[in-house]
Formats: C-alpha cells, sequence, structure tokens
C-alpha cells in the first residue's frame, strides 16, 4: 500500500504543481514576457519580469487540497494515518523543491532572452529584500526558504482547523491576538527582536537556515494533531 500511496500523492503534486502550475500559468507568463519585451523593445525604463509569484499562491493550496482530498482515499484502500502523513511530507518537500528549481530555470531562460534582446530588465522577486542582485542559485535558496515556510505554515493551521473545526480555531486565535496585544500594550512583550534581527544584518544563509528550521518545526507539529484525525474537518456546527 505504500508505494500506492506514495505513488499517489507524487501524481497529485505532480498534476497541481507540474501540469497546472506551469503549463496553465508560469510558461504562458513567461511567453507573455518575452512578447512583451519583443515587440515593446524600444522601451526606456527597466521592464519588471514576474512569473514566480503565482507559485506561492500553490504551494499552500497543495498543502491543504492535497491532503483533504486524499487522505480518505489513502485510508480507504488500506492506509494509515500515519503512513500518510509521513510519505506526504517526504513527498511534499520534495515537490517544491523541483517546482522551485524549475521556476527559477524558466526565470534564467527570461532573463537571458532580454539579455539577447539588449533590453533593460528587474525581476520582481522575493530576494529584493535581502537587497541581493540576480543570482540563479541565491534565487533558488529564497524561493525555496519562502515555498517551504509557505507549505508548512498554511499545513500547520490548516491541521488545526482540521483538527478542532472552524469555531474553535477562531476562538484560539482571537485569544492568541487579545493576549499578545495585552502584553504589548503592558510592556512584558516588545519588537526589541525584531529590530535586533533587523539592524544586525544577519547573513543571508542564517537567515535562510533559521527559516526552514522553523518551517520543517512547524510541519512536525502537524503530526501529532493529525495522526489519530477523522477524515473530513469539524463543521462550523460541530
Amino acid at each position: 500500500m505504500s508505494r500506492g500511496m506514495n505513488r499517489m500523492i507524487l501524481e497529485d503534486a505532480t498534476f497541481t504543481l507540474g501540469k497546472i502550475l506551469f503549463l496553465y500559468v508560469t510558461i504562458p507568463l513567461m511567453v507573455m514576457w518575452i512578447l512583451i519585451g519583443y515587440f515593446l523593445g524600444n522601451m526606456s525604463e527597466d521592464v519588471v519580469i514576474a512569473i514566480s509569484g503565482p507559485a506561492y499562491f500553490f504551494f499552500p493550496m497543495f498543502a491543504i487540497a492535497g491532503y483533504k482530498t486524499m487522505i480518505p482515499v489513502a485510508v480507504g484502500l488500506g492506509g494509515t494515518r500515519k503512513d500518510f502523513l509521513k510519505s506526504f511530507y517526504v513527498i511534499s518537500l520534495f515537490a517544491v523543491t523541483v517546482v522551485v528549481v524549475i521556476l527559477n530555470v524558466l526565470q534564467l531562460i527570461l532573463k537571458e532572452s532580454y539579455r539577447l534582446m539588449d533590453l533593460p530588465n528587474t525581476i520582481l522577486h522575493p530576494a529584493v529584500f535581502f537587497n541581493m542582485e540576480y543570482n540563479f542559485f541565491s534565487y533558488v535558496l529564497v524561493d525555496l526558504m519562502f515555498g517551504i515556510f509557505l507549505f508548512c505554515i498554511s499545513f500547520l493551521f490548516f491541521a488545526i482547523y482540521f483538527r478542532l473545526g472552524f469555531r474553535v480555531s477562531i476562538i484560539i486565535l482571537m485569544g492568541l491576538f487579545i493576549l499578545g496585544t495585552t502584553l504589548y500594550y503592558i510592556g512584558l512583550i516588545g519588537l526589541d527582536s525584531f529590530e535586533w534581527l533587523i539592524n544586525h544584518n544577519l547573513n543571508d544563509y542564517v537567515v535562510f537556515a533559521i527559516v526552514i528550521l522553523v518551517s520543517l518545526l512547524a510541519l512536525m507539529i502537524t503530526y501529532p494533531i493529525l495522526k489519530n484525525s477523522r477524515l473530513r474537518a469539524k463543521t462550523k456546527y460541530e
């Protein structure tokens, strides 16, 4: 069953993150930018190229929709929730990594196309927050960092909702918000730690490692939440 389960998850990842994301969204966007550069080649300002944005929507979508649709099938075919979660974690993280690499290859092709047309261009990318000039491997790392973070954090929030239901999740969220706001205004917590991170200008690889570790920790927390959960989320009336 594990081999069949792995195949089911891999096929779903290939369809969602491969076919839909690239064939229907990313590649048409890339062709559009090439045509813009070709037919509007007399532009005086930099062209802002953006093709990576949709991927940041598809990663959380796959984390949530993929689990919801596949867990009943996996259990119905004789699999266990624990085995499914382990396979889902490994294959999903592998799929995100492969998608990030392919996405950046397409981005490199697009940038080289503009270079051949002698057109100034700027890639709209999260790496600009790190003041990075374009570099293939650096941009891959930044995309991978954000992709894994979005996948893991969105899956954690979904796992809490899936296990506890909409009503309890909202109560917990509002309780944390009220507690945090109260502690902030009475001076028990502050933004000093965030200011420290900003002012000390940490090495990019240190930031990458911290974000990846936080993301993987969030993913690990979902395991005890979901390993004995029901096959469908609680409704708002439960």
